[in-house]
């Protein structure tokens, strides 16, 4: 099982085949939705080919349920700290848009294998967890969560910029000095 995760994550460093396993999952759960029944849907997913770091469970769910709404808190898996709940409604605020969320994507690349991608967005697809707190929203697709489950995100002022982050990934072993990139504990995020 081991050899099969870490050929796994030695794949989906490249982009572009990190791309195309999360463009394909995403037309999958589109085609899966589309299905009358239960029945006639599970016997796609449990002969699927691409999985990523996903499994059917929560594949089936998300194309099944739509995306979930949760509050941000450890035990549903992401945190939103004070600085960037701040920052958020500033930023709906100032843009009069009381539907913008902070997504973000967790894609191959940087210095250590993995970066967040952070941006906002008003778009919830099928697959997506919203996590909301104190009026502000953080919106992940369900490949990404399982890499930044259980972490924070934190706004950021430093003289160079300021920026949101993804802080205490209890997910990643090793990151680079600017916060940026980051490997992932593979034992961490199959216990998750």
């Amino acid at each position: 099982m081991q050899r099969s995760w870490t050929l796994l994550a030695t794949l989906t460093r490249s982009t572009t085949v990190r791309t195309h396993i999360h463009s394909h999952v995403r037309s999958c759960l589109r085609s899966i939705e589309r299905q009358q029944s239960f029945h006639s849907v599970r016997p796609f997913i449990s002969t699927h080919k691409y999985r990523a770091f996903s499994h059917s469970a929560i594949t089936r769910d998300a194309a099944l349920n739509g995306p979930q709404y949760k509050p941000a808190t450890v035990e549903n898996g992401l945190t939103i700290s004070d600085k960037a709940i701040k920052q958020l409604k500033y930023i709906a605020e100032r843009d009069n848009d009381d539907k913008m969320m902070l997504r973000i994507l967790v894609d191959s690349g940087g210095c250590h294998g993995y970066q967040n991608k952070l941006e906002i967005t008003d778009t919830v697809e099928e697959d997506d967890t919203v996590f909301e707190m104190d009026g502000v929203r953080v919106v992940v697709d369900s490949i990404s969560l399982q890499f930044v489950r259980g972490s924070t995100v934190d706004f950021v002022e430093e003289l160079i910029g300021s920026t949101f982050q993804v802080i205490d990934n209890p997910n990643a072993k090793n990151s680079c000095g600017c916060n940026i990139s980051y490997d992932i504990d593979l034992d961490m995020l199959t216990q998750n």
